[in-house]
């Protein structure tokens, strides 16, 4: 599949899939983002792990959100809350599970499945699966599954 170059924005040096995206033109380190919440930053650091089984992730950090992307931003933490982080997965398809703790609609075609995450243990074959579909979205290379 011949896909075309990012474009970089010139002020911040962020790649997205096209020209003039709107994005937060800043970049905050993960210290900054964090700061004393070592709890939540252990969460994220385990998530980015989980995601980076999937392959190559950019990981952009401003001062409200962290967006993991691909070529196009697929994952992202949200929030951080006193117990841990909201994060949501952009999917072509909506999922169905108790843990979505939202899902937006955002036609045609697209689903912001949101979700919390309060513990590692979370991370488990199901958040996998939503993960490297996720991850597959965010490549620009995702097919919808065949139906029996």
């Amino acid at each position: 599949m011949n896909q075309r170059p990012l474009w970089t924005c010139p002020e911040c040096g962020q790649s997205f899939v096209a020209r003039n995206m709107s994005h937060s033109c800043c970049r905050f380190s993960e210290d900054e983002f964090f700061g004393d919440r070592d709890a939540q930053r252990a969460l994220y650091r385990a998530l980015r792990g989980f995601v980076e089984r999937c392959g190559p992730v950019t990981v952009n950090i401003n001062k409200t959100r962290i967006s993991l992307q691909a070529r196009a931003r697929f994952a992202c933490v949200d929030r951080v809350t006193k117990d841990g982080l909201v994060c949501h997965l952009w999917l072509k398809r909506r999922l169905e599970s108790p843990r979505f703790t939202r899902i937006e609609a955002l036609p045609p075609g697209n689903f912001v499945h949101y979700f919390k995450l309060t513990d590692a243990a979370q991370l488990d074959d199901d958040a996998a699966a939503w993960i490297a579909e996720a991850y597959e979205v965010g490549m620009q290379r995702w097919r919808s599954p065949v139906r029996a």
